[in-house]
C-alpha cells in the first residue's frame, strides 16, 4: 500500500509541474488576450492581429507557443490558417480568474462597481 501512495505522490508532483508550466505559458497578457478572442469563434492570424492591435509577427509567435503546448488548434483554409482553443475549458478557466480579479478590484474600489464584468473580460 505504501508503494501506491509513493507513486501517487510522484504523479501528483508531475501534474503540479505540468500545471506550473501551463501557468508560465499563460503568464503573458497577449496570450491571454488571444485566448479571450478565440472564445467567440476561430480567427486567422490577421484577424487576431487586427483585433488586438498587434503586429502579425507577434501574434504568430504567441500562437506558435500556444500551439506547441496544445492550447490552440489550427486549421488551414486556402492560404489562411484559423485558430481555435484546443479545449474550451482553458478559456473558461482564464475567464474565471479574470472575473475573480475584477470582482476583487470592484470590492476595493479600484474599478467602478457598476462596470459589467463581461465587458472587461473579453476583448472586442
Amino acid at each position: 500500500m505504501l508503494a501506491i501512495f509513493e507513486i501517487m505522490k510522484v504523479r501528483n508532483k508531475e501534474i503540479f509541474e505540468i500545471h506550473a508550466s501551463y501557468c508560465r505559458i499563460l503568464a503573458s497578457p497577449i496570450r491571454l488576450s488571444i485566448l479571450a478572442c478565440l472564445d467567440r469563434r476561430e480567427l486567422s492570424v490577421s484577424e487576431l492581429a487586427e483585433s488586438l492591435d498587434a503586429p502579425i509577427s507577434t501574434i504568430s509567435r504567441h500562437l506558435s507557443t500556444l500551439k506547441s503546448r496544445h492550447l490552440v488548434l489550427s486549421r488551414q483554409e486556402g492560404t489562411k490558417v484559423f485558430y481555435s482553443p484546443a479545449d474550451p475549458r482553458i478559456v473558461e478557466a482564464c475567464t474565471l480568474i479574470r472575473t475573480i480579479l475584477i470582482d476583487g478590484m470592484k470590492k476595493r474600489g479600484e474599478v467602478a462597481a457598476e462596470l459589467n464584468v463581461a465587458e472587461l473580460i473579453q476583448d472586442d
